[in-house]
């Protein structure tokens, strides 16, 4: 059985009064460029935002090129946005301008530029919203303590049903058609939708999604890029991967290194 790992925070009221990093939150913004072998990197993800799906996409491209070992770290990004004081999120659907820069720049540029089949949802803003994350949180979540080895092609097919196939992916019945895709069995799926529903499950979504606001985080994707521990450089974003790449002396050969 796979045990997941979280540190104990405090509850998401306490960081409502943050305005800066702690001092104690040890994040370098080193410009060094140290030889490294293995590369660990601490993945924040919430599967409802499309600017996620690329930088996953960069992850398992390279997981083998850049010897990573991806720790998959999924957050409720509602909560966390809300934790962090990010109103950034929200001011979307004020902003016509804004909100229109980011639907063209996701269909055209970034599906492009990444090499991934995202088509823009007909209601975008409804996903975000009004439906959210939550149940395919906890339910990916309960797939990494029980069942880890389909996460890979779990979160894919997640993001392909949602932002290229524009359907639904928070209902029970939703759920289980992206699990069967991802080769999950049906016993299996049965026993990750009931541990779902359990405090167990519930309680480590909430305090990874804490962690991740204590550590700095204020959106996703957020990465952790160290050496075994060492070295521990934070990223926000799908387009810091060639900024990664020379800090931590790795070869970067574009977002799809396999053409």
């Amino acid at each position: 059985m796979f045990t997941q790992t979280v540190r104990k925070l405090p509850s998401f009221a306490s960081f409502k009064h943050l305005a800066v990093l702690s001092e104690s939150q040890n994040v370098q913004l080193s410009t060094s460029i140290p030889a490294c072998g293995k590369l660990d990197v601490d993945f924040y993800f919430d599967t409802i935002s499309p600017y996620t799906w690329p930088a996953f996409e960069v992850l398992t491209r390279y997981q083998k090129r850049w010897e990573l070992d991806i720790h998959y770290k999924p957050v409720f990004l509602g909560a966390l946005a809300l934790a962090a004081g990010n109103k950034n999120m929200a001011s979307n659907p004020a902003c016509p301008n804004k909100a229109a820069y980011h639907l063209k720049d996701l269909e055209t540029r970034t599906a492009n530029f990444f090499d991934i089949p995202f088509k823009m949802k007909a209601d975008p803003f409804r996903l975000i919203f009004t439906v959210g994350s939550i149940q395919q949180q906890r339910f990916t979540t309960a797939v990494l303590q029980r069942h880890p080895q389909y996460m890979e092609n779990l979160l894919r097919n997640f993001w392909v049903r949602s932002w290229s196939e524009d359907k639904d992916v928070h209902t029970a019945g939703d759920i289980t058609a992206v699990a069967l895709l991802a080769g999950m069995g049906v016993e299996e799926i049965e026993d990750c939708l009931a541990a779902m529903k359990t405090e167990t499950v519930k309680t480590a979504l909430k305090e990874v999604t804490e962690e991740a606001v204590e550590r700095g985080a204020f959106g996703a994707p957020t990465m952790f890029w160290h050496e075994n521990g060492e070295n521990e450089q934070m990223f926000w974003g799908s387009d810091r991967f060639e900024m990664i790449a020379q800090i931590h002396g790795k070869e970067w050969l574009g977002p799809n290194p396999s053409e």
